[in-house]
């Protein structure tokens, strides 16, 4: 199976519009959150919303005209709540293998969604019936990989670096890190983060082949 995984579109129409130059050359389309822009409204956090609502309305039009199975997380700047059935909310199966949603980031300093710390991410992901065979559709990267801001700081969950350390789940999708679009491994485990510049109008992402582990970069500007 062949996998086209991004991230962090954040409402850039030009980049949404970019899918279908490639999923037309795979099995399965997988988004890794942050698929609302950040908007300034009067209303605050209400109007945000709202205007994330329509942002994802676009993106479901989209993935109608895709033509491959498709599955989405939300991020920590997504203030909307969604019920579209592509939407993972629980686990799922993609071809032979389990899908699982991780939506939590580490602490950040904005405030944002989603957020806990390494306990309650800890918490979380022990819920997760995953193992070898299992693909985790995350927002936060790892700590270590694909978590390292402009500055050289990392970023990414301890926890999650902990648990995939000890599961080791065949991918680790994930994105929130926007300029650290990356690979790397944690034992077995390939990491990608799948993330865009939401700024820019380029699609960016990876597609992974699941039978051979071998993966691209995508880059359509």
């Amino acid at each position: 199976m062949k996998i086209f995984a991004t991230s962090d579109i954040h409402g850039n129409k030009a980049i949404i519009d970019k899918l279908k130059f490639v999923t037309n050359h795979v099995d399965a389309f997988l988004y890794c959150g942050d698929l609302g822009g950040y908007g300034r409204d009067s209303r605050g956090i209400a109007g945000i919303t709202s205007s994330q609502e329509r942002d994802a309305a676009y993106f479901y039009g989209i993935l109608d005209t895709l033509g491959v199975e498709s599955h989405f997380i939300l991020g920590n700047d997504d203030w909307f709540e969604s019920s579209d059935p592509r939407h993972l909310a629980t686990s799922k199966t993609l071809g032979k293998y389990k899908l699982f949603p991780f939506e939590f980031v580490s602490i950040t300093p904005f405030t944002t969604n989603r957020e806990a710390n390494d306990n309650k991410i800890e918490y979380e992901l022990s819920k997760l019936n995953a193992d070898r065979d299992s693909i985790i559709l995350a927002h936060t990267p790892p700590f270590g990989v694909g978590d390292r801001l402009l500055n050289g700081q990392r970023c990414g969950s301890r926890a999650a670096h902990r648990w995939i350390e000890k599961v080791q789940p065949k991918l680790w999708l994930c994105g929130h890190i926007h300029e650290n679009n990356s690979t790397g491994y944690i034992g077995q485990t390939l990491v990608l983060n799948c993330a865009c510049m939401s700024h820019e109008p380029v699609l960016k992402g990876w597609i992974i082949d699941t039978e051979t582990m071998e993966f691209e970069n995508v880059y359509i500007s």
